[in-house]
């Protein structure tokens, strides 16, 4: 199953034109964003853009491997979104990137770009460009003030450490930073002294093991080069009957969380993370602004704890505490709740958004959240659109979907007042891409790893959804002939072509028409609705070419007929768009505007020329609809437009309008003829005039019948109105039809 957007380059050049930024956009791009060290800059990032007046958009995978794993190619296309021309400036947290091909990937995307770029972070020789700025905190400067502390504070001159790899730069300009604050207060320095380990809890481990055994003098104090090692060292000392504090004291390093979970409470040193976000984000601020800026790395912050005499801090404990208290309760929620089984029972993209909305509390923190899918998502054969329908997924944003190019995110980001944080995440399933999700937030803040598990769930729930739908839609179009749509029993592309050259176009007096149905994509792949609503439509084409002429279902959203002894290509168009109105089934399912029609003569051109032009008129009026739902209060003014066709016997006095819509009726006047470029009271005889067509074409009712449907009391000033606006009288327009 395939549907065909006839998405051109100009279509993107239309979104810019009608969708602008109303602010800057920073773009952040990191690694499996909800790790500790990447939350603290983002949040120092999205605190300078707040203040600035920016937008931050952060794009992250969900996964974050060591080693390649082409299962997660898909996911990591999120970092295409790097190349949008909406993006100021960008801001790369380096440290997240463990996975070397991921490093080459960002560094390729990151190669194109012209705009300012601050790398946040450890030093990559991938992404060492000549626009790329790298700034970090400084370990050696770190790690001294935090040996400083053992010095002074406790006055220790005996001090191992452990640090990571030899081969590490991060490892040894820690062992610097030690050597610096010993060589400072006079105390030698002592390579023996120096352990090197693989920053992870079993280095820690191992050392303690050597100090119980008497390889090692136990010394006075240890500073560890990250917590890790650190958590190793204290757990095990405590397991082998060596006290911390009372026989060695024990420091780390980075302060990655989870103190409450070792024994005794680790005394550690914070790196200033949120600081050195702020600092990357006001750089390229003042690069854009021509400004200098002189880069200074902050320091970090004690966090004392009972592995040094200085205990811990109550209040600093506390927040800990609490922060791992709710994030268990979320934890036991997640892990409880039925939002997987009620997401893979979901018949309907609607039934499925409603479920992520009832469980949005599962996302902590956010201001709202939307779903973004390419709009072909569902069809694993076709290459993905540019195009993303999106949806807000809480109550109280408005959740009426809206189309945005892929790179457009003005076209999300422009509904806000105010600068938010925007998450875009992968939805994918294998090697299937289905879209992403975006988490705003109006805070500086960030997601965590309880979100990532949830995603992990809409994933799923999306596949499930379109295995359903492929299953139910080849089950109702199994056994194709070769020249029939089964679903319809019209001409497929193959028979319509068949047909074409049949017929004797030499004449001049044949047509070609083409009509393409779900434009908007809102819903056009739920098989309940979608079956039903493309046989409406069938039945509206087969009305409209009667039983003389030919049509078909040329692919899955478009009808195509050949009207022979009729020229007038503008009246084929109106009067196929006439007919489609008054098909019910179709309209509420998908909109008055949900549909285009396009017509041209044949002129003894090949098939292919003349199915071609069609096909590119349609395209030009798709893209046209698509400018037209950005106008301002567009759903409002579609909603009347959709009343006044579908009851156009009745008369619309400025009283009924303002029931509509609570405006005055001047400024309903002006809103409603910028978004269809036709006045209220014009459209109000064209909906009249579009139900006498179809009367006309498919029904034998007499003319003072017709008259009284469309709301006239008077049949001669119908008669009069009708040769006024279509330019032909309605009996001679029922001899054309005919």
């Amino acid at each position: 199953m395939q549907i065909m957007y006839n998405i051109c380059d100009f279509y993107m050049q239309g979104w810019k034109k009608v969708i602008k930024k109303k602010r800057m956009i920073f773009g952040v791009v990191a690694a499996e964003a909800n790790s500790i060290e990447q939350r603290e800059v983002i949040k120092g990032i999205a605190r300078f853009d707040k203040s600035a007046g920016i937008d931050t958009v952060i794009f992250s995978n969900n996964y974050n491997p060591n080693v390649k794993e082409k299962e997660l190619y898909c996911e990591n296309k999120i970092y295409e979104l790097m190349q949008s021309d909406e993006l100021d400036a960008m801001l790369i947290i380096s440290e997240s990137f463990v996975n070397e091909e991921l490093r080459k990937l960002v560094a390729e995307q990151i190669s194109r770009k012209t705009v300012p770029i601050v790398i946040v972070g450890t030093y990559l020789p991938e992404m060492d460009l000549p626009h790329c700025t790298f700034i970090n905190t400084s370990d050696e400067d770190d790690i001294e003030d935090l040996t400083d502390h053992l010095v002074v504070k406790h006055g220790f001159t005996e001090i191992d450490i452990i640090t990571g790899y030899d081969f590490i730069e991060a490892s040894n300009l820690r062992v610097n930073g030690y050597r610096k604050s010993l060589e400072k207060h006079g105390i030698e320095y002592d390579e023996k002294r120096v352990h090197y380990g693989n920053y992870w809890m079993n280095s820690g481990e191992e050392l303690a093991e050597r100090y119980h055994s008497g390889e090692l003098k136990l010394p006075q104090a240890v500073v560890c080069a990250n917590d890790y090692m650190a958590y190793g060292l204290i757990d095990k000392l405590d397991e082998l009957g060596i006290r911390v504090p009372e026989d060695v004291s024990v420091v780390g390093y980075e302060y990655v969380g989870d103190r409450f979970l070792h024994t005794p409470i680790l005394t550690t040193y914070k790196r200033n993370r949120e600081a050195i976000g702020e600092q990357a984000a006001s750089m390229v601020y003042s690069r854009l602004k021509k400004k200098e800026f002189a880069f200074t790395p902050p320091r970090g912050e004690m966090i004392c704890g009972n592995s040094c005499a200085c205990g811990i801090d109550r209040d600093q404990y506390a927040g800990e505490i609490k922060s791992a208290r709710i994030k268990r309760e979320y934890d036991n929620w997640n892990l409880f709740n039925p939002l997987d089984q009620k997401l893979t029972e979901c018949r309907t993209l609607k039934e499925f958004t409603d479920i992520c909305s009832t469980f949005h509390w599962q996302v902590r923190g956010i201001q709202s959240f939307y779903l973004c899918l390419y709009k072909n998502w569902y069809d694993t054969d076709a290459e993905l659109s540019d195009i993303l329908s999106c949806q807000s997924m809480v109550n109280w944003d408005n959740r009426t979907p809206f189309d945005m190019h892929k790179f457009n995110f003005a076209a999300l980001l422009s509904k806000n007042y105010e600068p938010a944080v925007y998450y875009f995440n992968p939805l994918f399933f294998n090697d299937r891409l289905f879209g992403h999700l975006i988490l705003k937030y109006a805070q500086p803040d960030t997601y965590d790893d309880i979100y990532r598990n949830w995603l992990k769930s809409i994933s799923n729930g999306l596949e499930f959804l379109r295995m359903k739908n492929d299953i139910q839609y080849l089950t109702q179009c199994q056994n194709l002939s070769d020249l029939r749509d089964t679903l319809t029993g019209m001409y497929n592309d193959t028979g319509m072509r068949k047909a074409y050259h049949s017929i004797d176009t030499e004449s001049g007096e044949s047509c070609f028409v083409m009509m393409r149905i779900g434009i908007s994509g809102a819903g056009f792949y739920e098989l309940n609705g979608k079956i039903p609503a493309i046989m409406d439509a069938a039945e509206a084409v087969k009305q409209f070419c009667g039983s003389s002429d030919i049509c078909g279902k040329i692919n899955d959203n478009t009808f195509a007929c050949i009207i022979q002894g009729e020229d007038d290509t503008e009246r084929l168009e109106s009067r196929l768009t006439s007919i489609m109105i008054q098909h019910n089934v179709y309209i509420e399912q998908y909109g008055l505007d949900s549909f285009v029609c396009a017509a041209v003569k044949c002129d003894e051109r090949s098939y292919t020329k003349t199915s071609g032009e069609c096909s590119d008129m349609l395209a030009e009026r798709q893209r046209e609809k698509m400018e037209m739902r950005m106008r301002p209060h567009y759903e409002d003014m579609l909603s009347i437009r959709s009343y006044i066709y579908s009851n156009p016997q009745d008369s619309f006095e400025s009283e009924k309008l303002q029931k509509l819509y609570p405006y005055s009726a001047g400024h309903l006047r002006e809103v409603y003829k910028k978004c269809f470029g036709v006045s209220i009271h014009k459209d109000c005889i064209n909906a009249r005039m579009a139900k006498a067509t179809y009367c006309l074409t498919v029904t034998p009712l007499s003319m003072a019948e017709i008259a009284e449907q469309c709301g006239y009391v008077d049949s001669k000033y119908f008669l009069r109105q009708f040769l006024a606006t279509v330019g032909v009288t309605p009996n001679q327009y029922r001899n054309m039809a005919k």
